[in-house]
């Protein structure tokens, strides 16, 4: 049985008892469940790099489960901590909402910048942060036009990966 087959049927038998699982540790949030369950699911799928035994694919779905949770648990904690911080500096009658959303997507471009050659990642944080042309990063770093702009352009391709996935979630 391939690994595909060994997950489709997995699924089929068993995803009610991993949603009631994972909608436990959620509160008995079953919107998010589903969303996580699908998600263990959808990486079992996408890693194609390694065989799956029929013996320990309940232990690795239970453990993909409980580090989803995990997670989400510290993302949400991070998020309330930023959001008292910034309530404690901002006035009362303030909607945070769209600063903590531009803090967050900020922070995963910075993540996503640190993934690419440091060329490109200085060059998008001179465009992005400092607001500056190809032409001026050209001058200000003593690279060629062309080479700027391909590099740009790299960078762009990548953080428009990041914000197309992260607009879908």
């Amino acid at each position: 049985m391939t690994n595909r087959e060994l997950i489709e049927q997995y699924y089929r038998d068993h995803r009610d008892e991993l949603l009631a699982y994972v909608s436990s540790r959620l509160g008995g949030d079953v919107c998010l469940a589903e969303d996580m369950v699908q998600e263990v699911f959808l990486r079992l799928l996408a890693d194609n790099r390694r065989v799956i035994a029929e013996e320990t694919l309940s232990s690795l779905t239970y453990t993909m489960a409980a580090n989803l949770v995990a997670d989400y648990y510290r993302r949400l904690y991070y998020q309330r901590s930023y959001e008292a911080h910034v309530r404690a500096v901002l006035p009362a009658d303030y909607d945070i909402e769209p600063v903590v959303y531009v803090h967050d997507t900020l922070r995963h471009i910075d993540r996503r910048l640190g993934k690419l050659p440091q060329s490109c990642a200085d060059i998008y944080r001179l465009h992005l942060y400092d607001g500056m042309k190809v032409a001026d990063i050209s001058r200000h770093l003593g690279l060629d036009y062309k080479a700027v702009e391909y590099r740009l352009g790299q960078a762009r391709k990548e953080v428009r990966s990041l914000l197309r996935f992260t607009s879908c979630s």
